[in-house]
């Protein structure tokens, strides 16, 4: 088996043995089972419905391809209807076997379909089928989320490795993850959120900024891009990796610090009824990469702290520019500021809560970032500054 099968053999392996523990399958033979790995959904043609089921293929699963052309670990099978129920109806009629959904990993939505058509709508069916699970990834696609589902290597099963790039976050252009659970309990409350956006292209697929999502109506109204996700993760404090690109001016060569860790407290301040928002950022990180000419060597302590100082002005300048965005462009708020008011003022939050994208739009709020150089890599003094 090559190193490229294993992945996906594993996957698949597992599922073998949650089967056998969980005892789904009852006397029905494992071979007569059609896994799903995941579904996409989009508008179609006509403006009804276009649902597509990745069906994983085991007996393709590992195959070398001894001259011959490997066929694909999964198979694509979709159908138009207006709605889902009787779209699964009629995708059996074009697959023999019984479909097994417990193990479905991924849910992804086409822009198109995002923008027009009720999320909660949407997904009605997935919390309502006992065979689909709560910890279901949903994505939005930009373009097409079918094409999301196609891919171009060997021994891939697209629906299984988005959720494997998902599963790293080592970044702090990601989203954590967005389960069916948690989208619903967004919805349920009103309150806008976003949902991770990815793009196929040729046949590979990137994670690519977040589909903000309205509370009133939970429709798309836009996107944010990979930098203003960065400023939302700023925010929230619950990036696990990433990098700060640290410089004085755009013309220098840039400094590059690793993040090793990250908080954030949102704090309301309520004075009259008149909100605001002071936010403490506080992070730890090392040099990861060294291009400044200028400020030579990396380790003195007086250039560290003009690293740690452009640093800092550099996360300042992602979450103001977020934020600007959530309050003046698509006049929603998805970083957490309502729920930490909720917290502290429930009795004001409800008062505001109906109108709070349209009220926080209004709302004054300060940024405070502190960061710490902790370590310089392997190049330079190790205990302490000089």
């Amino acid at each position: 088996m090559d190193k490229a099968s294993k992945p996906v053999f594993l996957s698949l392996l597992l599922f073998m043995l949650l089967l056998v523990l969980a005892g789904c399958w009852s006397s029905t033979p494992i071979e007569d089972l059609n896994f799903i790995a995941g579904s996409s959904l989009d508008k179609a043609k006509d403006g009804r419905l276009k649902s597509t089921l990745q069906y994983v293929v085991p007996q393709a699963i590992g195959k070398g391809n001894e001259g011959i052309t490997p066929q694909k670990p999964y198979v694509n099978v979709s159908e138009i209807g207006d709605a889902l129920e009787p779209i699964g109806w009629e995708t059996t009629l074009k697959k023999e076997g019984k479909i097994f959904g417990s193990h479905q990993k991924t849910v992804v939505i086409g822009e198109a379909l995002a923008r027009e058509v009720n999320l909660r709508q949407l997904t009605d069916l997935y919390y309502r089928d006992i065979d689909i699970r709560g910890s279901t990834m949903i994505l939005v696609a930009k373009g097409r989320a079918d094409q999301t589902l196609e891919s171009n290597e060997n021994n891939i099963i697209p629906a299984l490795k988005i959720v494997e790039i998902a599963t790293q976050q080592l970044t702090t252009r990601m989203l954590s993850q967005t389960t069916l659970t948690s989208v619903w309990g967004k919805m349920n409350s009103g309150s806008s959120f976003l949902l991770q956006e990815i793009q196929s292209t040729k046949g590979e697929v990137e994670f690519s900024g977040a589909a903000i999502i309205n509370g009133k109506d939970n429709l798309m109204i836009g996107s944010f891009n990979k930098e203003d996700l960065e400023g939302i993760t700023w925010i929230t404090g619950e990036g696990k990796g990433g990098a700060v690109k640290a410089y004085e001016k755009e013309t220098d060569k840039p400094t590059y610090v690793q993040i090793e860790n990250m908080k954030s407290k949102i704090k309301p301040k309520v004075e009259d009824e008149k909100i605001s928002f002071d936010v403490t950022i506080e992070a730890e990180g090392r040099i990861a990469e060294y291009w400044n000419p200028y400020l030579k060597p990396a380790f003195k302590n007086k250039n560290v702290k003009k690293m740690e100082k452009v640093a800092e002005q550099e996360v300042k300048r992602l979450v103001e520019n977020v934020t600007k965005k959530m309050q003046d462009e698509y006049k929603v708020e998805v970083a957490g500021f309502g729920n930490q008011l909720r917290i502290e003022h429930p009795k004001l939050w409800e008062k505001v809560k109906k109108d709070w994208d349209q009220k926080f739009s209004t709302i004054p709020v300060d940024y405070h970032v502190n960061l710490t150089i902790k370590d310089y890599g392997n190049i330079g003094a190790k205990k302490g500054r000089k």
